[in-house]
């Protein structure tokens, strides 16, 4: 018995991954992973002052309760960035707005 997969075959892996694109399921699941890791994403000052965190298409859309906290943030849109691709294995986020 050979352990070589015919050419039509995926893993598994792979068929969930094009099931969720199929259906459009992946980018809420990422926003559902990037909010529950939003602490170890960004740190514990940051996320305690987050009110939401929102993912729409690639944008990462940041809600913060601090004025000077948003200007701060601004600077660091493309750690933010880096960050969460990081976190998520994957160049998912190409923008990221603070609110």
């Amino acid at each position: 018995m050979s352990s070589k997969r015919k050419s039509n075959q995926e893993s598994l892996g792979d068929a969930i991954d094009r099931l969720l694109r199929v259906y459009r399921l992946k980018s809420g699941l990422t926003e559902i992973t990037v909010k529950s890791n939003w602490e170890e994403i960004v740190g514990h000052v940051i996320a305690g002052h987050t009110q939401d965190v929102l993912l729409r298409g690639r944008k990462l859309i940041i809600k913060v309760d601090s004025a000077a906290l948003k200007h701060e943030l601004h600077y660091q849109r493309e750690d933010i960035m880096r960050n969460v691709n990081e976190h998520l294995k994957d160049e998912w986020v190409e923008e990221v707005l603070i609110q």
